[in-house]
């Protein structure tokens, strides 16, 4: 599975949120590359939690629900722990310890994956010699013994999180085109994607770069910039990730802010304001906004800080459910 850190990488983070900022120790070497993975990774964790979502894809197996008998009029609604839901593989049924039933995966409906919102609905599909009538899936209930409710009586097994996909496609010499389909739907359109060109063959060498267009949930076509020449095929690696930009924006304004932290620190000296040097006459000075309380990029800093706290409502009334209950 393909994931979310293959793409926010310490090269991603150093290029667009640290442009300009002297990242080498006193001795002239690079700070280690554990402190850009580690303030990635923790920043996206704190992101998830912030905004209860999955940003990285994880995978959930067997996840448990009550069957409420009540609720088959809504066509039992499950609203599932983790999201955005990426793809669903199994649903099953299981009374107590008796062995669990599958039921057939079209009966899944997803309604809302942003916020994990499902529903059971009977299509052709049945379950062995069962049919999905009324009341819970094969526990029907009668009149002498009524099953209103049942616990952990639904488990679902599925992928929470953003798409991440990557894959190769090939077009020869007289095409220009490729349509790209995903194994599994994105949740939306919004995702970015990444091809890179490779020409080989006996029509000589050849530059050719990749464009993205039509993209839908579900597939995008992949055009390259000029005919191949006879006898050459194009190679085209893509990588497709499905982190909006401006959830991608907030982990790198909170990734880059301990880097700078360090590298404020580290312009003089730590908590060092000024600092003086003298000799046969001659002097010389250097001040700087670092201090006991204050970092030596501590103006930028607080520029990211602000953009990322007015970033997070919106993020919050984009991914945050709407709870509503009728007593």
């Amino acid at each position: 599975m393909a994931s979310i850190y293959d793409e926010l990488t310490p090269t991603w983070l150093k290029n667009n949120f640290l442009v300009g900022v002297d990242l080498t120790l006193d001795d002239g070497s690079d700070y280690p590359e554990e402190l850009y993975t580690n303030c990635i990774r923790s920043s996206v964790f704190h992101l998830e939690h912030e905004l209860g979502i999955k940003i990285d894809q994880v995978t959930v197996t067997k996840e448990r629900h009550d069957g409420i008998e009540m609720l088959r009029s809504g066509f039992f609604p499950f609203r599932l722990d983790k999201r955005p839901v990426h793809s669903i593989s199994k649903a099953n049924i299981q009374y107590g310890s008796y062995e669990p039933v599958e039921l057939p995966i079209a009966w899944v409906q997803r309604v809302s994956d942003i916020h994990g919102q499902i529903h059971l609905i009977p299509s052709k599909d049945q379950l062995g010699s069962y049919s999905f009538h009324a009341g819970i899936p094969l526990i029907m209930g009668d009149i002498l013994q009524p099953l209103d409710y049942i616990p952990g009586y639904f488990d679902f097994s599925y992928v929470a999180g953003f798409g991440h996909e990557t894959g190769t496609v090939s077009i020869s010499a007289g095409s220009t085109t490729s349509t790209v389909s995903f194994s599994s739907d994105f949740m939306d359109a919004e995702y970015t994607v990444t091809p890179t060109v490779t020409v080989s063959g006996s029509g000589g060498a050849q530059t050719l770069t990749a464009s993205v267009s039509s993209k839908t949930d579900s597939e995008f076509i992949l055009t390259l910039s000029g005919s191949l020449n006879s006898g050459n095929t194009a190679s085209i690696a893509w990588r497709a990730n499905g982190v909006p930009y401006d959830l991608r924006q907030a982990i790198g304004l909170m990734s880059a802010m301990l880097p700078m932290d360090t590298a404020g620190d580290l312009i003089a000296g730590a908590g060092i304001a000024s600092i003086s040097t003298s000799m046969d006459g001659l002097s010389s000075s250097v001040n700087t906004t670092s201090s006991a309380t204050n970092a030596g990029l501590g103006a930028r800093i607080l520029s990211y800080s602000k953009r990322l706290k007015s970033m997070l409502p919106a993020l919050r009334a984009k991914y945050s459910p709407i709870n509503i209950a009728v007593v």
